[in-house]
């Protein structure tokens, strides 16, 4: 929805929707908005609506023209955030469709003194505000939803700020690492279009809050406003501070109309910053721990649907099967499948899903009941699973939405003494043969969904009738100890190395819990952790 938002002839804060195809305004009755001033002309211009949805304004030939953004126009499209001037009156136009825009610094002019030919007016004394800048100030957030991010209330606010100064261009933003670096939040006006010049603004100036934590506000008086300034001609700026503290910066200009900022204005603009800072402070504070409270309930959340998806093994008389899993602080989404189809044959699937949220496991989980699904289905699938995967991938590749999902397969066949494994971006799949003696099978595949027209190959390898198979996740390997260290593949290997791990199927799933619980001395891994054994004899 688009609209106008401005200040009415007894300053009340008034917004108009633009709901007709021809929207006037001007100083006649039959306009959609009436403004009373001298400098107006009778239709001043016209906003019409274009078969794209877009806006554009219209100058009808007013005596004393139309700006937008400060550049004096015929007709020019209109974005999100626009100012309008006519006269002494000015607009902003809203335009809720729209996303917001880039911000960015580059209208900065490098230079090393203060704004050149004018007097610089610089306030460090206590703030006197009259009851109507009070009034103001007290309505700055009455019409504003209830936002949290700092980019969301700098972007409500600043239209309102720059109405209630008459501003045509103004920014926020917040104060970086270094003493001159500015991240901005939000800005009007100050994007370079078409065909348009860019009126420069002093980095002096601007830095002034954070080198010299002061206001400030050039020129004194409008005898003094020139356009040898080489910048805006008159404009503001005032720091935006939090408990104390100086976390930003608000500037405000004015480029072309020779009206310069009274102290009056100054004075106002120091006290928005102020309010301003708490605002960003607060909601930076509330956010972060809001954020540390919706991770622990969603990460919850994640777990249950996790367990819901959990498979139980069923060792055979022929295979044995395990699996320990350690959750993660941060992460969770590993999956495991595993299934003897008769006293020869089996398969076993490791799937990482974690760190993509929903959308990971409900695709890993998808993965698996496809793998599942056509090795039931076809008897030649399970020692030849390339085509299952080359379908999969093609199918998981489309979706907008999908995430990259990490898959290892291994496939077994006692009678044929073979064992056949796709490791689609997973960890490769370990095969200890005897005691001391172990295999990585690190012929590695692309990961599903990122190249529909990959092709998939299984590899084969020949299987002793002793052998313990294991398939885990990368949070195993990746799992960091209390020094930043992670554990490794060299002490995982070291582990099954063993002489008592290659017992039995629970020797090992033992022997990797010892190695996991002394490397992290009790504490938690970041990323949640899945091994997959299975063995025979």
């Amino acid at each position: 929805m688009a609209q106008l938002r401005y200040l009415d002839d007894t300053g009340q804060l008034q917004t108009k929707t633009l709901d007709k195809e021809r929207f006037v305004i001007g100083r006649g009755a039959s306009c959609q908005i009436v403004v009373e001033d001298d400098m107006v002309s009778r239709e001043h211009l016209r906003i019409e609506v274009e078969t794209d949805g877009r806006f554009r304004i219209h100058d009808l030939g007013s005596r004393n023209k139309t700006y937008v953004n400060g550049e004096l126009i015929a007709d020019t499209l209109l974005t999100a955030g626009d100012i309008i001037r006519l006269g002494e009156h000015v607009l902003e136009f809203i335009d809720d469709t729209a996303g917001p825009g880039i911000t960015d610094l580059e209208f900065l002019t490098p230079d090393r003194s203060e704004p050149p030919n004018c007097e610089w007016v610089k306030l460090r004394a206590p703030l006197s505000l009259t009851v109507s800048q009070v009034s103001q100030l007290a309505q700055l957030w009455g019409d504003q939803p209830l936002v949290t991010r700092p980019e969301d209330i700098a972007r409500s606010v600043l239209g309102k700020i720059m109405l209630d100064l008459q501003a045509e261009r103004g920014f926020i933003a917040l104060r970086g690492e270094g003493k001159t670096d500015l991240r901005p939040l939000a800005q009007r006006s100050l994007t370079r279009a078409a065909g348009e010049s860019l009126t420069p603004v002093s980095q002096s100036f601007v830095y002034a809050p954070l080198l010299q934590r002061v206001a400030g506000r050039y020129p004194q008086t409008a005898s003094q406003m020139s356009a040898k300034l080489g910048y805006a001609k008159s404009a503001m700026v005032a720091p935006l501070s939090f408990r104390g503290e100086l976390v930003g910066v608000l500037y405000v200009d004015r480029p072309s109309p020779n009206k310069p900022f009274t102290a009056a204005d100054l004075q106002q603009c120091v006290a928005v910053g102020a309010q301003v800072g708490t605002a960003l402070g607060e909601a930076a504070r509330k956010l972060s721990r809001s954020a540390a409270r919706e991770a622990v309930a969603w990460l919850a959340t994640l777990r249950r649907i996790q367990a819901a998806l959990h498979v139980e093994v069923q060792p055979g008389e022929t295979f044995d099967a395990g699996v320990t899993y350690y959750a993660g602080r941060a992460r969770c989404g590993d999956l495991y499948d595993f299934a003897a189809i008769d006293d020869q044959r089996c398969f076993g699937i490791v799937i990482d899903g974690g760190g993509h949220g929903i959308t990971g496991i409900v695709q890993a989980n998808a993965i698996r009941a496809a793998i599942r699904t056509a090795v039931r289905a076809s008897d030649d699938c399970l020692m030849d699973p390339a085509l299952a995967f080359n379908e999969i991938n093609r199918i998981v590749s489309q979706p907008r939405a999908r995430q990259i999902v990490p898959c290892t397969y291994v496939g077994i066949d006692i009678a044929a003494g073979k064992l056949v494994y796709v490791n689609a971006g997973g960890m490769p799949p370990l095969l200890l043969v005897a005691v001391g003696r172990l295999m990585t099978l690190d012929e590695p595949s692309l990961v599903l969904g990122v190249d529909p027209d990959y092709v998939y190959e299984a590899v084969r390898v020949d299987l002793p009738a002793v052998f313990r198979v294991i398939c885990h996740t990368d949070g195993l390997t990746e799992a960091s100890s209390g020094a930043g260290e992670p554990l490794g593949e060299q002490r995982l290997h070291e582990a099954l190395l063993d002489r008592e791990a290659f017992q039995t199927v629970p020797a090992v799933i033992d022997r990797i819990g010892r190695t996991w619980g002394t490397h992290l001395s009790g504490g938690q891994a970041d990323d949640d952790a899945l091994a997959l054994v299975i063995g025979r004899g």
